[in-house]
């Protein structure tokens, strides 16, 4: 609870706060773990994989909680246990409106990944406009929010690197904003982000390693 205050105190009054407890949080257990951050104030939790959200749904566990690596095989579940999947590309969008249509569910939340240079998953630039024409169509869905990872949030070597992450993933993210015709959530930094870059903590930030005791 210490850590916890320590970065909430990081963070103005509205701005959301995202803990992550993939992993068995971190060894410390997911069920224990996601409850005391619950009862915290943490306004959302993020699992690694569905099995995890799952896991803490079924102990009681009644808090938003994303899901950042969803798999296409796992969105009926994911819809059943009412977890919300990082999209990461056009394959998996498609696929979980597939599902959502089937099913008549509307407005289901999910949370769109921006790449922004860290190569690893998320719609690159030149990605976005078949991104939004696909999100004009599909009444299933409805976008809870847009983010994107850092590369080196806690290397001041790699500032400057940082800084053009942050400024590609607004201008992406508002593209998004402009097309919907409503706001979603923004989010990119992670722990180290909340301590080195708090003027861009956007509207929620991501607190993973932090929580547990680890310092940039």
């Amino acid at each position: 609870l210490e850590n916890y205050r320590y970065f909430r105190s990081k963070l103005e009054a509205s701005t959301r706060l995202l803990v992550l407890v993939k992993a068995n949080a971190y060894g410390h257990g997911a069920v224990q773990f996601a409850s005391l951050m619950e009862q915290a104030g943490a306004n959302y939790l993020a699992v690694a994989y569905p099995v995890e959200g799952i896991e803490l749904r079924q102990a009681g566990i009644k808090s938003p909680i994303m899901v950042l690596t969803a798999g296409t095989d796992s969105f009926e579940q994911i819809v059943n246990y009412g977890l919300e999947p990082g999209i990461p590309n056009m394959c998996s969008l498609r696929i979980l409106c597939e599902v959502l249509e089937k099913r008549g569910v509307t407005d289901f939340p999910v949370h769109i990944k921006i790449d922004t240079g860290m190569h690893r998953l998320g719609f690159m630039s030149d990605e976005i406009p078949e991104l939004l024409e696909f999100l004009s169509s599909c009444r299933s869905i409805k976008v809870k929010s847009v983010y994107s990872h850092l590369a080196a949030a806690d290397d001041p070597s790699c500032d400057d690197f940082t800084i053009s992450q942050i400024r590609l993933f607004q201008t992406n993210a508002d593209r998004l904003t402009e097309s919907l015709g409503y706001k979603p959530l923004y989010h990119i930094l992670n722990s180290a982000g909340i301590e080195r870059f708090p003027e861009y903590q956007f509207d929620m930030v991501r607190l993973g390693i932090g929580i547990y005791g680890v310092s940039a």
